[in-house]
């Protein structure tokens, strides 16, 4: 477990500008199952491309199948295997590095830092330049000019991601809201993040919009389908490329809220905004989602049912794509590679 600890802290010292956190005791759940997200649609236009996250390489020796990158947002590599000596579904730490793409989106060249911590790396000391041949959502290829070798990356499984829209009105408890919230799964824990429009009372007065964070305590009441006619919900799954393109949706809005420069000084204009962003963020490189057309909320009596509105036929033109309480995998964890396998 020693050499765990020691390469943490050789990734800390190459982490620059960011924060990395060590897997708990030195190991990190995947699955080798490379899944495609319910609903995701698997051809059409180009895609930025998106290294974060867990890979494996296509290799006919045992090692290459047992071996898993995990590539960190702030440039960091870590290198993980199956071994008996874990607990299940968990996979040890024995190697890593840093990593930079020369352009993240559409790149043309991976740089490798590699340090090993034994022989079992699949990644040599020093660095490495490899062409990007290829990309997608769910894989790479990658050439290695002097060796002349090509190297298929497939992304795995570590995590589902969910993105839910929820509006209520009448007289139940969190009327007059409408959210959207990002949901990840990883087999230990159910992490959510929402933003939204609420009502909130102010100095003990009549309850008043207010576009910002969620608390616990009401989106807890939207992660449950409601078959009242007053609500109104869609939840879809994402891929791991669809989780980070919409999580920027939610970093933007969280910084104007954080600055206090929302776009609008009408709460209302901003929750419908908000709502479109997130949902347009899944057509990014292929139409999967059929948007709905909504009046500006600032039309008629009741600007909060177009926000309902606007989720009700987002419902209805999606229904094929929406994640029912029944299909939501509340249990799921990362499969168990066995050993040699």
């Amino acid at each position: 477990m020693k050499r765990v600890v020691f390469l943490c802290s050789l990734l800390l010292s190459f982490s620059v500008g960011g924060t990395f956190v060590c897997p708990d005791r030195g190991q990190t759940n995947v699955s080798p199952t490379i899944g495609v997200a319910f609903g995701q649609s698997v051809a059409g236009k180009t895609c930025p491309f998106n290294i974060i996250g867990t890979w494996r390489v296509e290799g006919s020796t045992r090692i290459a199948k047992t071996h898993f990158y995990e590539f960190v947002p702030n440039g960091v590599l870590a290198i993980s295997e199956y071994t008996a000596e874990v607990l299940p579904r968990e996979f040890e730490v024995i190697g890593g590095g840093k990593y930079a793409l020369d352009r993240p989106e559409a790149p043309k060249r991976l740089e490798l830092t590699g340090i090993a911590m034994n022989n079992r790396t699949a990644l040599r000391r020093g660095k490495t330049s490899l062409a990007v041949v290829e990309y997608g959502d769910d894989s790479f290829i990658t050439l290695d000019p002097k060796t002349k070798v090509q190297t298929q990356w497939f992304r795995v499984q570590t995590h589902r991601r969910f993105l839910t829209f929820g509006a209520r009105s009448g007289q139940s408890f969190g009327a007059g809201s409408a959210i959207a919230m990002l949901i990840t799964l990883d087999g230990r824990e159910i992490k959510t993040e929402a933003l939204g429009l609420r009502l909130t009372k102010e100095n003990g007065g009549e309850p008043v919009p207010a576009f910002g964070r969620i608390p616990f305590e009401l989106y807890h009441e939207f992660e449950d389908e409601s078959y009242k006619e007053s609500d109104a919900m869609m939840r879809f799954e994402l891929s791991e490329p669809e989780f980070w393109r919409t999580y920027k949706v939610f970093e933007t809005w969280n910084e104007y809220i954080r600055t206090s420069t929302l776009p609008h000084e009408n709460p209302y204009l901003n929750g419908m905004e908000f709502l479109k962003r997130a949902a347009e963020s899944l057509n990014q490189c292929d139409e999967k989602v059929k948007l709905p057309i909504i009046a500006n909320p600032m039309d008629g009596r009741n600007p909060h049912q177009h926000l309902l509105e606007y989720i009700k036929v987002m419902r209805k033109n999606n229904k094929n794509l929406h994640i029912t309480n029944g299909m939501f995998p509340s249990d799921w964890f990362p499969i168990q590679l066995p050993d040699g396998n």
